[in-house]
């Protein structure tokens, strides 16, 4: 008999390991309380408009693609590949190559705040220097930090320049990649990041049918497996007894119902598998490890639609020297049929004044609407208006990331049986749909191993 395996979470990570799981031959049920699959990378349609909820880029190369691969979930992609970059000041927009981005950025940030005369003629200098200091660093291992201890970027940025305008490129670069701001996010995670190769979205496409086509292709896989695919159905509790997980109780048509398992994955994320489970079902050091790591991404999310395009290129945004926002995709240049009628849809991406504490949701309005007007100043001229401005906290069910890039827990929980996915649960280095993606491979590779059929 094969083994029974129940997901809690119909997100990338618990479909993704349960497409591998069902394609191993294990009989596999998804439970989700939403009516769609995707879970945070879904998509909403909001005044006759696809917005995305969550994940927007497919990363082309790395975990999730080669998971798809493997599994045989398929779906349509549209590469994109560019990204073109703005920094306050400068006026204009400059397309970078994926693969030096960074010092692309810094070539045209030169170029901004240099010149010939007297006092910008000095300025450049310095801050030649100070590039040549930082780019001597990026190379010296000696100077990389690791663990868990250690400063912030901002602190570490600041070793080798103290000029605010350099410093402000790299909160743009450190915010669009980690969600966190630069002077709260360890420096140590930081290079994680940028060492792990299989993490970083140095290729990417958007999905035509939103990121949840993602989802729905590796629901198919497990049903073509046998397994299913339960929406409308929350979980209430996840049971245990012995030591180990049971099985979960769910709601079906307001009524309770028990559905034995074998193997428990959750894909709620470590707070709520806790929540669901109950604290005495774990050990100590577990529980408190959990409490003392997990640390709730918030951002804010602004969609505006506009009559002509707002930004002309099939292409994603780094924007650098705002107040929030420091990413952009104008949607509807790569997706059109997300938009009705010949409209176009702009989506920009931005990191709180805190990423610790809780919004102080009118003030993030007006900052992040001040920082559309600045990069598109003919913003009204193009009949641009804001669609949604998803305003996710760290208090909020639905935040961007269930835990800070670094702050993640392992999938294996103290209940030998039960396992945690999703994006608080991939190795270091790893990011938003990759890290997710990667903790069902680390998952189902431990629950092939060791949970044979």
């Amino acid at each position: 008999m094969p083994k029974n395996v129940v997901i809690v979470g119909a997100g990338v990570g618990g479909m993704c390991a349960g497409a591998l799981l069902a394609k191993n031959g294990y009989s596999v049920t998804v439970c989700d309380k939403l009516d769609t699959v995707g879970g945070r990378t879904r998509t909403q349609t909001v005044g006759g408009y696809g917005v995305p909820r969550g994940a927007v880029s497919f990363q082309l190369n790395g975990i999730l693609p080669a998971i798809c691969k493997e599994v045989g979930a398929t779906f349509d992609l549209r590469p994109v590949s560019e990204m073109w970059f703005w920094i306050k000041g400068g006026g204009e927009f400059a397309q970078l190559p994926a693969k030096s981005g960074i010092g692309k950025m810094i070539e045209m940030f030169l170029k901004v705040h240099g010149g010939a005369d007297g006092v910008k003629a000095m300025a450049q200098v310095g801050l030649q220097l100070s590039i040549a200091k930082i780019g001597a660093a990026f190379k010296d291992p000696n100077a990389m930090v690791t663990g868990d201890g250690g400063p912030t970027f901002r602190q570490w940025i600041e070793q080798y320049t103290d000029n605010k305008d350099l410093i402000a490129l790299f909160h743009t670069i450190t915010s669009a990649v980690s969600a966190v701001n630069d002077f709260e996010y360890p420096a140590s995670h930081w290079f994680a990041h940028f060492a792990a190769a299989d993490a970083r979205m140095d290729k990417y496409a958007l999905v035509p049918g939103g990121f949840v086509a993602v989802s729905r292709a590796l629901g198919k896989v497990i049903e073509s497996h046998g397994g299913k695919v339960l929406l409308n159905t929350p979980t209430l509790k996840i049971d245990t007894a012995n030591g180990k997980a049971t099985g979960v109780t769910v709601q079906v048509d307001g009524q309770s119902k028990t559905i034995p398992a074998d193997i428990v994955i959750s894909n709620a994320g470590p707070t709520q598998t806790l929540a669901l489970t109950g604290e005495a079902a774990f050990d100590k050091a577990y529980v408190e490890k959990l409490r003392s790591r997990i640390r709730p991404t918030p951002i804010v999310a602004s969609f505006v639609v506009s009559d002509e395009p707002l930004f002309e290129p099939r292409s994603a945004i780094l924007a650098a020297g705002l107040k929030r926002i420091v990413t952009a995709v104008p949607l509807t240049n790569i997706c059109p049929e997300w938009a009705p009628d010949g409209k176009h849809l702009m989506s920009f991406y931005a990191t709180p004044k805190s990423c610790l504490q809780p919004l102080d949701k009118d003030d993030e309005i007006k900052a992040n609407t001040e920082d559309i007007h600045d990069i598109f100043p003919d913003f009204e001229k193009k009949g641009g208006r804001i669609l949604d401005i998803q305003l996710r906290d760290i208090t909020d069910a639905d935040v961007v990331a269930r835990s800070w890039p670094g702050y993640n827990m392992p999938v294996q929980t103290s209940v030998p049986n039960l396992f945690n996915v999703g994006d608080a649960c991939g190795p270091a280095g790893f990011i938003a749909t990759p890290a997710a993606a990667m903790s069902a491979r680390l998952a189902a590779d431990h629950i092939l191993s060791n949970f044979k059929n």
